[in-house]
């Protein structure tokens, strides 16, 4: 079973625009085996330049992604972890039947009682530390009531959608 299966490409596309534009999440939705359903969409320009850096990416968000997939797949449970870079990631799973199809959620978010990793963005893209800084102002801060209020949020939506 895919996604597609259970909502229109279109629906999970709007799932993930709206995720993107409440909550400033880099938005994103994905199937079983951590591939995007649609492009990516960006909550702040401190992770576009993370990920469009090629050793950003290679030390930062690849890692993360692969352990955030290992999580949602194993565990199957809505979640909030940091990244290497300090920021949040969020994920609630898709499961029909008992099986994971995929997942909802986004990243971009620093944890209110936590703090970007500015030297290891720095050690890991050769970004200054003046401009990480500069753009690290820019990301959206997320308190635990907010990060479940946003874990409740997708749930609701995925049930509305595959009711």
């Amino acid at each position: 079973m895919k996604l597609t299966d259970l909502m229109p490409m279109e629906k999970w596309v709007e799932l993930q625009e709206e995720l993107h534009e409440r909550f400033a999440l880099n938005a994103d939705v994905m199937d079983k085996d951590g591939k995007r359903l649609a492009g990516n969409t960006w909550g702040n320009e401190l992770c576009r330049t993370i990920r469009g850096d090629a050793k950003g990416l290679g030390a930062i968000c690849a890692p993360s992604g692969q352990m955030f997939l290992h999580l949602m797949q194993t565990g199957k449970k809505p979640f909030a972890e940091e990244c290497d870079g300090g920021m949040l990631r969020i994920s609630v799973p898709v499961i029909q039947e008992g099986e994971f199809i995929g997942t909802v959620g986004g990243c971009g978010l620093v944890p209110e009682d936590g703090e970007i990793e500015e030297y290891m963005i720095e050690m890991s893209t050769g970004m200054s530390g003046e401009d990480i800084a500069t753009q690290a102002k820019e990301v959206a801060v997320a308190s635990e009531t907010r990060i479940q209020e946003i874990i409740s949020f997708i749930q609701n939506r995925i049930a509305e959608g595959i009711g």
